[in-house]
């Protein structure tokens, strides 16, 4: 269960630093939720790299366990649409994703084991709830039209000033609700909650954000030892 929702928790946040173009379809103030995304479009423009810290915690409510993991994500946008994303989780086991253009890695030391698949396959495969977060053709802006989109509240994360925006998938599937909470400094989203249909939820964050560092391609790149088990099917 943790390798699904760290693939699909990949997929979505990389949905949501590609600047992908949802349409307003949200009361009240559509002025204001099309000036937010504007805004969120034109930040992505400006952006070359981005390196953060990740803390995401899985909640599962019918047992009242909740699971934090630790980590450090970057991440490079491709004008093409193609950008690359990797996630090395640190604490409590090692765990590391990476997306380049169409290829996607998951490595998990712990079992010997890695994933190597397309992008296309891995937003498909058995995260079949979570593939309408991803263009399967590399282009974020064909899933244009697959969510209902709402302006919340502002509210402070962390100490900055963010807007809470609210998002229902219209196809449904495994999750009914994405928040997003968008920083007023970079308009780029600090923090995700994904709400599943069985009532379970994962927020991450990004804390210590570093805009437009020197991030050389290959660190994108998993470097895996001789002898890991290397599948191609989630």
């Amino acid at each position: 269960m943790r390798k699904l929702i760290t693939i699909a928790l990949a997929l979505g946040i990389f949905v949501s630093l590609s600047g992908a173009h949802w349409p307003v379809e949200g009361t009240p103030s559509p002025q204001l939720l099309s000036s937010i995304l504007n805004k969120m479009e034109l930040a992505h423009r400006n952006l070359k790299s981005l390196r953060t810290t990740i803390i995401q915690q899985k909640t599962n409510v019918q047992i009242g366990i909740t699971d934090t993991d630790y980590g450090t994500l970057i991440y490079k946008p491709d004008a093409k649409g193609k950008g690359r994303l990797r996630i090395d989780y640190t604490r409590p086991d090692v765990r590391i994703v990476s997306i380049v253009g169409d290829k996607f890695t998951f490595y998990q030391p712990r079992i010997n084991q890695v994933i190597k698949t397309t992008l296309a396959q891995a937003a498909k495969g058995r995260v079949s709830g979570f593939s309408q977060l991803i263009g399967l053709d590399g282009s974020l802006k064909a899933q244009a039209g697959n969510y209902h989109i709402e302006f919340v509240k502002e509210e402070m994360v962390n100490g900055e000033k963010t807007t809470q925006l609210h998002l229902v998938p219209k196809n449904g599937g495994a999750i009914v609700s994405i928040d997003l909470w968008v920083s007023h400094s970079t308009w780029l989203p600090v923090k995700h909650k994904f709400v599943e249909q069985n009532g379970d939820y994962t927020i991450v964050q990004f804390t210590n954000l570093e805009l437009n560092a020197k991030i050389a391609d290959g660190a994108f790149n998993v470097a895996v030892p001789k002898g890991t088990v290397v599948v191609d099917k989630i």
